[in-house]
């Protein structure tokens, strides 16, 4: 209560009235005092004027220099005041010559009354001792016998002491009474205050998210009203302050449960108020649109997202269409992105809500697919056209000619072999694609399956007039591998870097093992492959010089039977070449740490 500010000035404005109060009353009471303790000296002086003026008019006037000296005595006494008396000539009859002689002041009132300038009945002077005086003169009538002029006089000083002793009593009761006064309205105040000084520290308590209590009601007045009232609103808002942070508390988790939800999607989520406003967005949604994650929400849409499509898309929702669809192709990361708009109820729109799904590979399978229709029909339409030009041929006359029917047939031969082995291949990508060929990998002789792949391959080398060697296959390295995958991953780059390598060419295979991966490197002296198509040669019938490669029988799927075996078995291929100085395909696997079987049933990737 004391810190309260209210209850100084209240109690400061108190005390200055009740102080002022106190002073004008002193000051009112002092002087009225002083005027009454005047009148009465006033009204005794006449008293003793107008009682010898009697007693003088009634003496004779052969007895007029008789004065009534025991009156006269018995007055000054009595009433402490100074008497003196002049006859009808101004002879000074009273007092005597020997009062005079020990008091100045008869001699004082004799100068001062006869002066002219004097026309007083009552008057105040001073004597020549510094006392003052109140001074009161009365004549008797001209006519009257005998005839006497009286003057009275009584000295003031002490009347000033007895007004200052009167005042300072006068002076005590009224600073008891302020003090009084001061002290009641310190406790008066105090109540008034007291109450309101606990209200508003509930109130601050409140405020600042605690809950007090009741505040406790001491009387029955307005305060105590008001504090019946702030108790009543107190626990209301208690009890609505309580439900809502339990409110806030589920809308905080239901929040979180949210983000994690978001956050978990693979589709971006983005939603925008009917501002463009953006009012949040999922990570998936930053990642899909290249989006800097940084302060994204609260910006305009269009400000945040570059992209034309996307907002004629949300221009298009907010305008009135409830659904709608369209693809965008983010240019920095070549990503292609199906975005779906739906706006949310409510007329005028609040808002729309984006739904991003990354249809990048799906795009690209649908190419793949497409390429390898195309691929596969062609491939299927050149043994076949072939074949029926051949037969047609032997059809019309060709079977007579005992010098040609014969070269006909075996190119029927020939490409009825191709078309095999090509169907063969495609079924073979097939099932590993659809993980129905089930390999067994298991630690398996590298070094030995490179050397018999080699010794296999020795006789179309030299017809070709082509050095097949191999280099560290004498040391036995076992890795994770399946023989008859491990054999056709090898067969097949040693038959591409035969076909590849001219007569008089060099084709070297390298085993060697490292960092726990088994290293098989087949070199060749031959054309080499540009850099432009180094990235491609594993497709599915991909060719750098399609002619040339089905002269020479190539499927196109030997390569990407390659990389897929690699990938089944848990390693990998690639391939270093420069054009015109041969290449290098580099199969690594992994080493074999036990020498159990594992049999698995591939997952595969996918072939690029």
């Amino acid at each position: 209560m004391l810190s309260s500010q209210l209850f100084w000035r209240v109690l400061l404005v108190s005390c200055g009235l009740t102080v002022g109060i106190a002073v004008a009353f002193f000051l009112l009471l002092s002087q009225r005092y002083e005027e009454i303790a005047l009148q009465q000296v006033e009204q005794r002086l006449r008293e003793d004027v107008d009682t010898i003026l009697a007693v003088l008019s009634s003496t004779p006037e052969s007895s007029a220099a008789e004065l009534p000296v025991d009156l006269l005595d018995t007055l000054q006494r009595r009433r402490a005041s100074h008497i003196v008396i002049f006859d009808r000539d101004g002879t000074l009859l009273w007092p005597d010559e020997q009062k005079q002689l020990d008091n100045d002041l008869p001699v004082f009132l004799t100068k001062a009354g006869r002066a002219d300038e004097y026309r007083w009945e009552i008057d105040h002077f001073t004597s020549p001792d510094g006392q003052q005086w109140m001074i009161y003169r009365k004549s008797a009538p001209p006519s009257a016998s005998p005839a006497h002029e009286i003057r009275a006089a009584f000295p003031t000083t002490h009347l000033q002491r007895a007004l200052w002793r009167a005042t300072l009593r006068i002076w005590v009761i009224v600073a008891v009474f302020a003090l009084c006064a001061i002290v009641i309205a310190y406790v008066f105040v105090g109540r008034i205050v007291e109450p309101l000084d606990t209200l508003t520290k509930a109130a601050e308590a409140i405020a600042a998210g605690q809950f007090p209590g009741d505040v406790p009601i001491h009387s029955r007045n307005e305060i105590g009203t008001l504090a019946q009232s702030f108790n009543s609103m107190s626990r209301q808002l208690t009890s609505r302050i309580q439900d809502l942070q339990e409110q806030r508390l589920q809308a905080a988790e239901s929040h979180h449960r949210l983000e994690a939800v978001l956050s978990a999607m693979v589709e971006g989520v983005m939603a925008i108020d009917g501002d463009q406003q953006i009012l949040l967005a999922n990570q998936a949604a930053v990642r899909l649109l290249d989006l800097r994650p940084q302060n994204i929400v609260g910006r305009p849409f269009w400000e945040a997202v570059r992209q034309t499509e996307l907002h004629q898309l949300v221009n298009d929702v907010l305008a009135g269409n409830l659904c709608d669809k369209t693809e965008i192709e983010v240019a920095r990361t070549q990503s292609v992105l199906a975005v779906t708009a739906t706006r949310f109820n409510g007329e005028p729109c609040s808002g729309a809500v984006l739904v991003m799904h990354d249809i990048t590979e799906l795009r690209r399978l649908e190419n793949l697919r497409r390429e390898f229709v195309q691929n596969v029909s062609h491939e299927l339409k050149t043994p076949l056209s072939s074949i029926a030009a051949y037969a047609d041929t032997l059809l019309e006359g060709g079977l007579e000619d005992a010098d040609s029917n014969r070269h006909f047939v075996q190119r029927i031969v020939e490409q009825s072999d191709r078309l095999h082995t090509l169907i063969l291949d495609l079924i073979a990508l097939a099932r590993m694609e659809t993980n129905e060929h089930t390999y067994e990998v298991i630690p398996t002789d590298v070094t030995r399956i490179v050397q018999t792949s080699i010794d296999a391959h020795q006789a179309v080398a030299g017809t070709k007039q082509i050095q097949l060697r191999g280099e560290g296959t004498g040391e036995s390295l076992i890795g994770m591998a399946d023989d008859d995958g491990l054999r056709t991953i090898i067969d097949n780059l040693l038959d591409n870097a035969l076909n590849h390598t001219p007569a008089g060419g060099r084709v070297t295979v390298r085993c060697s093992q490292q960092q726990g991966l088994i290293t098989i490197a087949v070199e060749d002296t031959g054309v080499g492959i540009a850099k432009e198509y180094q990235t491609r040669i594993f497709e599915r019938f991909f060719r750098i010089d399609r002619a040339r490669s089905r002269e020479m029988g190539g499927t196109g799927l030997g390569l990407a039977i390659v990389k897929h075996l690699c990938q089944m078995f848990g390693g990998s291929v690639k391939v270093q070449s420069q054009l015109g100085q041969g290449s290098t395909f580099i199969v690594q696997l992994p080493v074999a740490e036990e020498n159990l079987p594992i049999s698995v049933r591939s997952a595969s990737d996918g072939i690029s």
